[in-house]
């Protein structure tokens, strides 16, 4: 679920002035924000004005909840283009989530700046949620594939950015999209997901595009076991040491993975001074048995079954009812080596079973593996983002 080799605008910043703004999250929290120790780094609002990156950019702390519910301050880049500083007037917003990143400086705080492009373009302000476990959370480990968690986060930081764009005189229009590829797929789906439950009556997506995402962690893992290999090796570890460590499971790194990851979870994983194509090279491997026990590659195993009970929960196919009129566009290559297209035959075939009549499938338009995938990705959103509000 990693993105590399795409279209990428690295926003290098010297900040010439720095103003606090904290938004306490979009529902009741029981909590004083003053009593809260924050040891990450003071992010709050930032403006970028390095030569090389004349868009305006904002980086927004905000108290939100993190995986488990509890109160935490996360962060999220806000990026505006010149005009929308001289005329003081936004008409349309766009949410990207993105996809998987394992070192600390890829998030979007830390300055990448890629996908964003096909929404910026067209004229939209964009919010980058970092995602639990990068930027002010970053001495945390990072929520890996918590759909829901990272969907809700991401929520609060595009109401926090509004309710700041109305506070420094913003003129906001109605037009609100959302999309994301890969995790930020999953985390899109999610997000979408609680725009029309817990946070209806304060966030509506006009459109959400979303391309080869893992809505289905069960499913995927599976998938995983099926192939015997998987193009990212990373990936398999990073939900399962997640889930291990999030939902307190206590398995065993050394009983889990073999030498040299067994050793090594900690320096290169949890370090997050690594990406992911550094972490493949590491293991050097994409054959699943090179570096995972015989246990967590064996479907029947109770290790296995004990995983799988604790990644499904983070379903995006059970538990509600989409709007009728959802409008959502769902990608997926049939080439892709990595996340497999039946999650997303399964989730179209959720939102048809419920009822949503403006649900897209188009399983033709990416036609690569799942890297190569991501850069067509950026292309169709651009295509499909002017249509909006035009059907």
């Amino acid at each position: 679920m990693c993105l590399g080799g795409m279209i990428a605008l690295m926003i290098c910043f010297s900040l010439l002035q720095a103003q606090t703004y904290v938004w306490k999250g979009g529902y009741p929290l029981v909590v004083d924000p003053d009593s809260i120790t924050f040891t990450a780094p003071d992010y709050s609002v930032r403006v970028d004005t390095a030569k090389d990156a004349p868009l305006p950019s904002y980086d927004i702390t905000y108290l939100t909840q993190d995986y488990a519910g509890r109160p935490i301050w996360m962060s999220a880049r806000l990026t505006l283009t010149s005009t929308h500083e001289k005329n003081r007037k936004i008409n349309k917003m766009a949410l990207f989530n993105h996809y998987t990143i394992c070192r600390w400086d890829q998030c979007p705080t830390g300055g990448v700046f890629d996908l964003q492009l096909a929404a910026i373009g067209l004229g939209y302000a964009v919010v980058s949620p970092d995602y639990e476990g990068f930027g002010a959370s970053g001495d945390r480990l990072q929520a890996y594939c918590y759909g829901m968690a990272n969907g809700r986060s991401s929520l609060d930081a595009l109401l926090a950015a509004r309710e700041w764009l109305l506070k420094e005189g913003y003129e906001l229009g109605d037009t609100l999209v959302n999309y994301g590829y890969s995790q930020g797929a999953q985390t899109s789906v999610a997000a979408l997901r609680l725009s029309q439950t817990e946070y209806k009556d304060r966030v509506h997506f006009m459109k959400t595009i979303v391309g080869d995402g893992p809505y289905n962690l069960g499913l995927t893992y599976k998938t995983f076991l099926e192939w015997k290999r998987i193009s990212q090796p990373i990936v398999l570890p990073m939900f399962v040491i997640a889930a291990n460590e999030l939902e307190g499971m206590g398995l065993s790194y050394k009983q889990m993975f073999k030498e040299p990851l067994a050793s090594n979870v900690r320096n290169w994983i949890f370090s997050k001074l690594f990406d992911t194509s550094e972490l493949a090279s590491f293991i050097g491997h994409d054959s699943l048995h090179y570096y995972m026990q015989p246990a967590y590659i064996d479907s029947t195993s109770a290790e296995v079954q004990r995983v799988l009970a604790e990644v499904e929960k983070q379903l995006l196919t059970t538990g509600w009812v989409p709007d009728a009129d959802t409008d959502l566009k769902l990608y997926h290559s049939l080439k892709d080596d990595l996340v497999s297209p039946s999650n997303t035959v399964e989730l179209y075939r959720f939102f048809e079973q419920k009822g949503a009549t403006k649900v897209v499938l188009d399983t033709t338009s990416l036609t690569a593996g799942h890297l190569d995938s991501g850069t067509t990705f950026l292309y169709k959103v651009s295509t499909d983002l002017q249509t909006v509000g035009k059907e």
